[in-house]
């Protein structure tokens, strides 16, 4: 129970990766304030927090809005008195396996909206509460993408790579007021995403042809990852208890890649 008597915010936690996160922190104590832009998948994961005997609430958000991600802050102040840990976890991906000469500007909008803007977003808005009570943790979910410069998901990358920048500008303006501010970088996960990324690999390389997106996706792992075995949600969500604990207190500015060696 190491967050016990915590609360924390997850944006799109009510699915995948997200989900994870939620649960792991829940089990670990926390309570869930979870902004989402589906919030009947929220709500599921609302009762499964409960069902752990935690407390949770839900806000259909708009993370892209900023009057939205604001008055989704005030609303859990309200409901639970205080927030302590932020993770910022919403994402989208683009058009996947198109050169960048290929992609146009509404690509480009949407994945910097979602998956960046929102991050300075939520940051903005949460400092104040954090610098008034000097207390405070944000893990923003970066991407192995970022570092790697996929050349097949351009805007991915460049997104991905801001948060990890984002995030070390964040952990320097907070640092004198007890808040940790880090990332991670999930490595191969098997969710709906890689299922996407699936399909253009087999329709572009012809050494995929036939195989379904998972014997793809294992194959992809046996050549990519050195430790020769895929990440999971829950990998992800281990690691963002860590450093949403007291345990990483010295710990900020740091992305973590948990992704079986891929980056090294």
């Amino acid at each position: 129970m190491r967050l016990a008597g915590k609360v924390a915010m997850v944006t799109g936690g009510g699915a995948g990766i997200g989900r994870a996160i939620v649960l792991a922190l829940a089990r670990e104590g926390a309570d869930a304030l979870i902004p989402d832009i589906q919030p009947a998948n929220a709500e599921a994961v609302a009762k499964e927090v409960q069902d752990l005997g935690r407390r949770a609430h839900v806000v259909r958000t708009d993370v892209t809005r900023e009057p939205e991600i604001e008055s989704a802050i005030a609303e859990g102040i309200r409901a639970f008195g205080q927030i302590d840990i932020l993770v910022n976890n919403a994402g989208v991906i683009p058009a996947l396996g198109h050169p960048f000469t290929r992609q146009v500007e509404a690509d480009w909008d949407k994945v910097f909206n979602v998956n960046l803007k929102s991050v300075f977003f939520t940051c903005k808005h949460i400092a104040a509460h954090f610098m008034e009570r000097r207390y405070g943790k944000i893990v923003n979910i970066s991407s192995i993408a970022g570092p790697l410069s996929s050349q097949s998901m351009p805007s991915y990358s460049v997104v991905k790579m801001g948060v990890i920048t984002f995030t070390k500008i964040v952990a320097k303006e907070l640092a004198s007021y007890n808040v940790n501010v880090n990332a991670i970088c999930p490595g191969l996960l098997y969710t709906d995403m890689w299922k996407k990324i699936g399909d253009v690999m087999r329709e572009t390389n012809p050494a995929y042809a036939g195989l379904t997106p998972r014997q793809m996706f294992e194959r992809r792992v046996q050549e990519w990852i050195p430790m020769k075995r895929e990440q999971t949600p829950e990998d992800i969500g281990h690691a963002a208890v860590f450093l949403a604990s007291d345990e990483a207190r010295n710990i900020t500015g740091q992305a973590l890649m948990v992704d079986g060696g891929v980056v090294m």
